[in-house]
C-alpha cells in the first residue's frame, strides 16, 4: 500500500497468476492506431506505452493486436500473427516492464469489423437486424463532420455487402489457431500475460451475441452453444502457453441490442470461463452498433456507470475482476474495491487525459484532468489519424499527428537500380541512407533491366547486395535482403515503378539523380505522402540544409529528421527561412516548431532577406556554401495549383546539380 495514501484499497498490491501488481490500476486497451501499417510496433507506438507504464499503473494492456491479417480493424493495427512482429512485441514489452508495470497484450479477431474483403462472421447478417445496422450507421455518421460521412458511409456498406457469407468450420479451426499462435508469440516476446478481447462488437463476442449468431435457437442450452467458440479459443490458448501464464478476458456486460447480451447472460458466460482457466475478467458495455445511440450516450455520461453491473459480476466469480466505466476520479475506484464491485480498477481514456492521474491520486490532489467524453480520441482512431486527446498539451498534439503522419513515409524502405552508375551513388551516399539500426531490416533493392542480357550489371548488382550485408550485419540486421528484379523496356520504367510503390505500400523511395532521364523527376513528384530521395554525387553529402517557410509541411520535415537523420552526429544540419517580409518576426515560431519537433532549443534558424524571389535565394545559397543535400518538404499542392502557384520544391530541383533532393511529402 502506498504510505500515507487516502485511498488504501487502491494503492494496495494485488496478484494475478504469478504476478504481482504493484497497485490496483490497470491501464486498459484503448486503440491507438499508431503501428506502422505493416502490423509491426513503430517507436511512438512504444513511447505511448512507455507513458502510460510511467503513470505508476500496476499494469499496461496493449489494445487490440490482431491475431490474423483478416482481423485487423485498423490500416495501423498492431499484429502478433507472424514471426516477423515479434522485434517491435519485444521492444514494446520490455519498455512495459522497465517502468515496473506488468505487460499484458490483447489479442483480436475483429471479424465483421474487420478491413478485409471477405470477414468474417458466425452468421449472415439477417433482415431483421439489417435495418437496425443501418439505423446506428446513421446515429453513427452524426458523430463526424459532415465532410467525413460520404466516405465513412461508403465504406460501411462496401463492408455490409460482403456479411452474407458464414465461416465455416475450417475458418473456425484456422481462427482458434491464430489465437493460440498469437498468444504463444506474446509470451516469446517477454509479456507477463494476454487478455483476449470479447467485447467491442468484435469476433468473440459475435458468436457469444445471438444480434450477430443466429445459428443458435433459442433456448435453456443457447447461451452454451454461443459461448462454445470462444471458449474453445480460450482452453487452444491455455494449451499453448505456460500453465501459470494467464490468460484474461475482455467481457461485455450489456450490448444493447435487439437480441443482444444481456448481464444475466454474461454472468454465465463469465462462470463458464472460469471454469476454463481465465485468469481475469475485465468488463465492458456497448459496441459500434449500440455507443452511439441517446440512451447509451446517456448512460455512459455517468461517473461509475457499471457500478451496479460490476457488483453482480464480482460476486459471481471467484477470479479477479477490473472495472470500467468513467473511474474518472481516485474515490470512484476506492469505493468500487471497498464495496467488492472490483477487484481492480481499469482506467482507459481517463489515464490518456492525465497521466498524472495516479501522482495526483496518492497526493489527494483535486487538480485531476478528467476526460471529458468530447470522444476526439474515438474519432480520430476511425478516421485513421491516431490517437490524440484534447486534454493534452497542444505541443504534444501537434506532434502525435506528426507521428501518425510518418507512419506512411518513414517505413518501408526500397532502393531502386537501373545501372552500375546507380550502384556507386549508393555507395557514395551510404553515410547519409544507411538504415536506423533499430529497424532490424534491410531495404528492399528492385534492379530495373531492359529485356537483354547485361551481365557486367548482373556481376554488379551480386556484389553491391555482399557489400550492403557487409555493411549492415555487424549492426544486427539479420534478415536476407529482399532483392528482385523487374524485366521492361525502358519506356515503361516509370509506369512500372508507380504500380510497384503503390502496391507494396514502400514509405521511403531512394533512386539515383540523372537528369538525362526526366521520368526520375516526374516519379518523384508523382508519388504522395512518401519521402522520395535523389541522390547525387556532391563531395559534401553530410553538409545538408533545410529549408523552413513555417507550414505544416516543414513540420513534418523536422519531425522527419528528429526521428533518424539528426541522430547521426556526422550530419551538419543547416536551417535557413527566406524571409519575405522582413516585418515578420520569425523566432516565436522558430521556437514552438522546434518545440514540436522535439529540436535541441540551442538549433539555430538562419534568416535569408531574398533579393530575386525565395528559389533562387535558396539555389544561391546551396551552391555558394557548398551544401551538398538539400531536404524540403512538399505542401501537397494539385497539379493545377503547381501549375498556377508553382513549386519552390520543383524550382530547386530544376537548378541542382550533383546534389542529393529529398523530399518529404
Amino acid at each position: 500500500m502506498q504510505e500515507g495514501s487516502v485511498y488504501p484499497s487502491l494503492f494496495s498490491p494485488f496478484s494475478i497468476g504469478r504476478h504481482t501488481m504493484k497497485n490496483r490500476i490497470v491501464s486498459l486497451p484503448v486503440h491507438t492506431g499508431f503501428a506502422h501499417p505493416d502490423g509491426r510496433a513503430g517507436t511512438w507506438l512504444v513511447k505511448f506505452y512507455t507513458r502510460l507504464a510511467k503513470s505508476g499503473a500496476g499494469m499496461v494492456v496493449v489494445a487490440n493486436v490482431a491475431v490474423a491479417e483478416d482481423g485487423v480493424v485498423s490500416k495501423f493495427n498492431l499484429r502478433a500473427d507472424r514471426d516477423k512482429f515479434l522485434p517491435g512485441l519485444s521492444t514494446l514489452a520490455k519498455a512495459i516492464k522497465k517502468q515496473g508495470a506488468i505487460a499484458c497484450l490483447q489479442l483480436n479477431h475483429a471479424g465483421r469489423f474487420a478491413r478485409t474483403g471477405r470477414p468474417l462472421l458466425p452468421s449472415p447478417v439477417s433482415s431483421s437486424n439489417l435495418s437496425f445496422n443501418v439505423e446506428s450507421l446513421r446515429r453513427f455518421m452524426e458523430f463526424f463532420p459532415f465532410e467525413k460521412r460520404f466516405y465513412l458511409t461508403k465504406y460501411f456498406f462496401r463492408q455490409v455487402k460482403t456479411w452474407w457469407q458464414a465461416m465455416n468450420t475450417a475458418d473456425r479451426e484456422r481462427v482458434i489457431n491464430d489465437f493460440a499462435d498469437a498468444a504463444l508469440r506474446s509470451y516469446q516476446a517477454g509479456f507477463d500475460m494476454v487478455e483476449l478481447h470479447g467485447a467491442n462488437g468484435y469476433l468473440l463476442c459475435q458468436y457469444l451475441s445471438s444480434f450477430t449468431n443466429q445459428n443458435i435457437f433459442k433456448g435453456s442450452d443457447a447461451i452454451s452453444n454461443r459461448a462454445s467458440f470462444p471458449l474453445a479459443v480460450l482452453k487452444a490458448v491455455k494449451k499453448k502457453l505456460p500453465d501459470d501464464f494467464p490468460v484474461g478476458f475482455r467481457i461485455i456486460l450489456r450490448e444493447w441490442v435487439p437480441e443482444g447480451i444481456e448481464l444475466s447472460e454474461a454472468l454465465l458466460f463469465a462462470k463458464d470461463l472460469e471454469k476454463a482457466g481465465a485468469a481475469y475478467l475485465s468488463a465492458s458495455v456497448g459496441t459500434y452498433n449500440s455507443i452511439f445511440s441517446p440512451d447509451a450516450v446517456k448512460t455512459m455520461a455517468g461517473k461509475g456507470y457499471l457500478e451496479d453491473d460490476m457488483k453482480a459480476l464480482t460476486k459471481e466469480v471467484g477470479i479477479p475482476t477490473i472495472a470500467s466505466g468513467r473511474i474518472t476520479l481516485p474515490s470512484i475506484g476506492e469505493r468500487f474495491i471497498r464495496n467488492k464491485a472490483a477487484d481492480l480498477i481499469g482506467l482507459g481514456r481517463a489515464l490518456r487525459a492525465d497521466p498524472k492521474w495516479l501522482i495526483k491520486a496518492i497526493a489527494d490532489e483535486k487538480k485531476i484532468k478528467t476526460c471529458i467524453n468530447c470522444n476526439r480520441c474515438l474519432k480520430n482512431v476511425v478516421l485513421e489519424q491516431g490517437f490524440v486527446c484534447n486534454r493534452w498539451p497542444k505541443v504534444l498534439q501537434e506532434r502525435s499527428h506528426l507521428e501518425h503522419m510518418l507512419l506512411t513515409r518513414n517505413y518501408n524502405t526500397v532502393w531502386i537500380i537501373t545501372d552500375i552508375d546507380d550502384i556507386n551513388r549508393f555507395k557514395h551516399c551510404w553515410s547519409l541512407i544507411y538504415p536506423d539500426r533499430n529497424q532490424h531490416a534491410y531495404p528492399t533493392l528492385i534492379t530495373l533491366k531492359a529485356p537483354k542480357e547485361d551481365k557486367p550489371f548482373d556481376e554488379a548488382c551480386n556484389e553491391f547486395i555482399k557489400w550492403l550485408r557487409h555493411r549492415l550485419d555487424p549492426l544486427f540486421f539479420t534478415n536476407v535482403p529482399r532483392n528482385y528484379t523487374i524485366w521492361e523496356d525502358k519506356t515503361s520504367w516509370e509506369d512500372t515503378l508507380s504500380i510497384e510503390i503503390l502496391s507494396e505500400g514502400y514509405g521511403r523511395i531512394f533512386m539515383a539523380s540523372n537528369p538525362g532521364e526526366p521520368w526520375r523527376e516526374r516519379l518523384l513528384y508523382k508519388e504522395r505522402k512518401r519521402v522520395f530521395s535523389l541522390l547525387g554525387d556532391n563531395e559534401n553529402i553530410n553538409r545538408v540544409i533545410v529549408p523552413v517557410d513555417f507550414s505544416s509541411a516543414t513540420l513534418l520535415v523536422m519531425r522527419f529528421l528528429s526521428q533518424g537523420l539528426m541522430k547521426k552526429g556526422h550530419l551538419e544540419f543547416t536551417f535557413v527561412h527566406v524571409n519575405a517580409d522582413p516585418s515578420v518576426q520569425v523566432g516565436p515560431q522558430w521556437e514552438m516548431f522546434k518545440k514540436i519537433a522535439d529540436f535541441d532549443e540551442k538549433i539555430p534558424l538562419e534568416i535569408i532577406n531574398p533579393v530575386n524571389g525565395v528559389v533562387p535565394s535558396l539555389v544561391e545559397i546551396v551552391h555558394h556554401q557548398n551544401f551538398g543535400t538539400v531536404i524540403m518538404g512538399k505542401r501537397g499542392l494539385s497539379g493545377v495549383k503547381r501549375w498556377f502557384m508553382g513549386s519552390v520544391s520543383s524550382g530547386v530541383l530544376k537548378q541542382l546539380t550533383d546534389q542529393t533532393l529529398i523530399l518529404i511529402d
